[in-house]
């Protein structure tokens, strides 16, 4: 047998082989020097923002200033139109932090404002003509933690009337307090709205959750898993808008003889209640409830 053919073939395949090596070394290494040409003609092109400058942060509501923020370069890829340049440095000074921002955040429009928002700014909407009624009650009566600013009742007032008969009436008939008098109930308010909420503190509840909206999100889980902030939002009093015949309507109830309010809840149908205001806060302080149960 003639082994000659095989003895010549063995040598081109190796030669073939490394030509093939060779020539993949030489992509590899071009490849590389493109990527990394690109990378750092990336890093070149930033693009200067504003970002958060004192380690604390910055508290909500502060006015800002060359102490509290900073230039700072990003990647052009990773700035977005909301972002605030550098350049609007002078437009940005005196405004307000809409919320408690970190150390090193990059300042986004959103999340600065012109003035501080009213506290209660409901009552600077309030119909001239309109006033406010303060109602207590019992919370567990009305639907707990169901019934929230925003959501719209049925009040019924139920008081003493002398009875028709007086003390010619029935002898055997049962008085819930004498012979002479019975007990009737009318519709106070057919559709009333609550505008906010009282707590054992008198203070609004309303006001309570959005002071803890404003929170940083570490700060915000430890107040809201407290005692104190599940107290603080648990009701004793109602703030209701109302006409002045409505509430004088009110007042000549009031002072009746054993009179009592009952609260009724209506549909949500075409309420603006904070829970759909604050879904995200709400869910939370459902979960952490139920985890103290």
């Amino acid at each position: 047998m003639d082994l000659s053919g095989l003895k010549n073939a063995a040598p081109n395949r190796q030669l073939f082989k490394r030509g093939a090596a060779l020539l993949f070394s030489l992509i590899i290494i071009v490849v590389s020097y493109l990527a990394i040409t690109k990378a750092s003609k990336d890093a070149n092109d930033v693009v200067a923002v504003l970002r958060v400058k004192p380690s604390e942060g910055i508290p909500a509501f502060a006015q800002l200033n060359d102490n509290l923020i900073e230039k700072y370069s990003i990647i052009r890829k990773e700035y977005t139109d909301d972002m605030v340049l550098a350049e609007d440095l002078d437009e940005v000074k005196g405004k307000l932090t809409a919320n408690f921002l970190r150390k090193n955040t990059v300042l986004y429009k959103d999340q600065l404002i012109d003035e501080k928002p009213q506290k209660n700014e409901w009552l600077y909407q309030v119909q001239d003509d309109n006033e406010v009624l303060t109602l207590p009650y019992n919370f567990l009566e009305v639907g707990g933690d169901i019934l929230m600013p925003g959501d719209r009742v049925r009040i019924r007032v139920t008081y003493d009337v002398d009875s028709a008969g007086g003390s010619g009436g029935n002898p055997n008939a049962v008085y819930s307090q004498s012979p002479n008098k019975v007990k009737k109930t009318e519709v106070l308010f057919d559709s009333i709205v609550v505008k906010d909420m009282l707590n054992v503190n008198s203070h609004s509840i309303y006001e309570v959750y959005k002071e803890v909206q404003k929170l940083d999100e570490n700060k915000k889980q430890d107040v809201m898993k407290s005692k104190e902030f599940l107290k603080n939002i648990q009701p004793r009093a109602l703030l209701l808008e109302g006409t002045t015949e409505q509430i004088n309507k009110f007042a000549k109830y009031k002072g009746l003889d054993g009179n009592s309010f009952l609260i009724t809840i209506l549909s949500r149908k075409d309420s603006d209640v904070i829970v759909d205001q604050l879904p995200t806060l709400e869910k939370e302080v459902e979960s952490w409830i139920g985890s103290d149960e």
